[in-house]
């Protein structure tokens, strides 16, 4: 599959400054090895059905669905985008890996 982040809630090992947990993000690049410092010593892979049990999160969490839908037909869901691409060493024309389109 393709590598998402996934929404996680954090909880501290030692609450001694009374923060609590944080319901967040966690970036595609940093779920894997979360998972394995923490609760999966082999990371993200899938279970039985082929799947990751991790459900993920592609970055869009409503709370109220009408002033969402009416942005998305002033803007005909148009989104700012840029490409974020991962050069190799010392190179700024041999990818690391194949690029991608990126929007915020």
């Amino acid at each position: 599959g393709e590598a998402v982040g996934g929404i996680c809630q954090l909880n501290p090992a030692d609450n001694t400054l009374g923060l609590g947990s944080l319901t967040i993000n966690v970036e595609y690049n940093q779920l894997d090895p979360l998972l394995r410092a923490t609760t999966s010593p082999k990371g993200d892979i899938p279970d039985e059905s082929g799947y990751s049990p991790y459900p993920g999160n592609i970055n869009v969490l409503v709370f109220k669905l009408e002033p969402y839908a009416t942005v998305l037909d002033l803007t005909g869901g148009a989104i700012p985008e840029f490409v974020n691409p991962k050069y190799q060493a010392g190179s700024t024309t041999k990818f690391v890996k194949p690029t991608r389109l990126e929007c915020m």
